[in-house]
């Protein structure tokens, strides 16, 4: 049997996995992931906001791979070769490897210090929330739909304490249609959480964010939503590289550089066809990649990785409502984040349980 080797338990690897266990192949699986638990990225703003515990958006691995006669590796991964993946638990040999290990938040000298929290990987978005939990005052940097559904959580659970948004662009939500980003800026307006766009951050320290123009904004907390970059363990690994420092994929999600190597999510760039860094590609990407797993296994080649180009967005604004865009149409309300709340369970109910016959 192919030893397939799954280094990390992200989206498309859930999905993928549970799809393998009904599937006969000719593939003996290992899944290596740092933690006994992943949570579930969809579900994090409400467990700021308090509508969600913390074991609400957690998946725990061992009884998902028990489940799925899959072995568990709990280890962080620190390299690979073109045959074995580095952990510290040992090197473990592979025939064919699946990178899914999701992306760090961007950080420019400005922001690369311990006062704040990055946004990736969420398990240091989370740990740093805990720690900063009733802090005097918040700044999110980065206006993205991370970013703000952060802070429309931080204001849900905080009414009386200041947050800001801090974008260094001339608009929110560029990259989306003007209807949905134009009814988003009336809801941040309406919930009193100020919004500077065109502001450049030059310096952070415990109790203010410095802007290029002088200004300083208070914050006891500052979360950093500004882009992904490259874990920085694809340093110590062979695979070719994009422009973006990313794993460079063809159209079959694999290596340019190894075709024996799969990656997908956050960690992966086809560049002749990109996807934004996502979630909701990741997690399109899932029945894909068990295809083409049980294709390699077998000898053949995976099929092709089609994405769509426009993916269903449900934004939280805070107190059971949300806003929901998908080509170009935007609805919002509380049935938006009752569609949105029904969404993210069933996703964590698939795992929690065995594999859907």
């Amino acid at each position: 049997m192919k030893r397939v080797i799954f280094a990390g338990a992200g989206h498309a690897t859930l999905i993928a996995l549970d799809r393998l266990a009904r599937m006969k192949h000719g593939a003996k699986i290992i899944l290596v992931s740092d933690g006994p638990s992943t949570h579930y990225s969809g579900m994090v703003p409400g467990w700021i906001e308090g509508i969600y515990a913390g074991g609400a958006m957690s998946i725990p691995l061992a009884s998902f791979c028990d489940a799925r006669g899959i072995r568990l590796v709990d280890a962080r991964i620190e390299g690979a070769d073109d045959g074995c993946l580095s952990t510290t638990a040992g090197k473990l040999p592979f025939d064919h490897l699946v990178l899914n290990l999701g992306a760090v938040a961007w950080r420019d000298a400005a922001l690369a210090n311990s006062h704040v929290v990055p946004a990736k990987p969420f398990d240091s978005l989370i740990a740093g929330l805990q720690t900063r939990a009733n802090a005097s005052a918040f700044a999110i940097v980065g206006a993205g739909p991370a970013g703000l559904e952060t802070a429309f959580a931080l204001r849900a659970r905080h009414p009386a304490t200041g947050v800001t948004v801090i974008e260094r662009g001339n608009e929110i939500l560029s990259a989306f249609a003007r209807r949905f980003a134009k009814r988003v800026a009336d809801r941040l307006a309406a919930a009193d959480i100020s919004v500077l766009t065109g502001a450049e951050v030059a310096g952070v320290d415990a109790e203010t964010v410095e802007l290029a123009d002088g200004r300083r904004i208070f914050s006891g907390c500052t979360l950093a939503f500004t882009g992904a970059a490259p874990p920085p363990v694809l340093a110590s690994m062979p695979f070719a590289r994009a422009a973006d420092g990313f794993v460079a994929v063809d159209g079959h999600m694999r290596s340019l550089s190894h075709p024996n190597v799969l990656a997908v999510g956050d960690v992966a760039t086809a560049e002749a066809d990109p996807r934004p860094k996502a979630g909701v590609f990741s997690v399109r990407s899932g029945k894909p990649l068990a295809d083409a797993v049980a294709a390699l296994a077998d000898g053949r080649t995976p099929p092709p990785l089609v994405l769509q180009r426009r993916g269903l967005v449900l934004l939280s604004t805070g107190g059971r409502r949300a806003i929901g865009v998908r080509n170009g149409l935007v609805a919002e309300g509380r049935w938006v984040w009752r569609l949105k709340d029904h969404f993210d369970r069933s996703f964590v109910d698939r795992f929690a349980g065995p594999p859907r016959r």
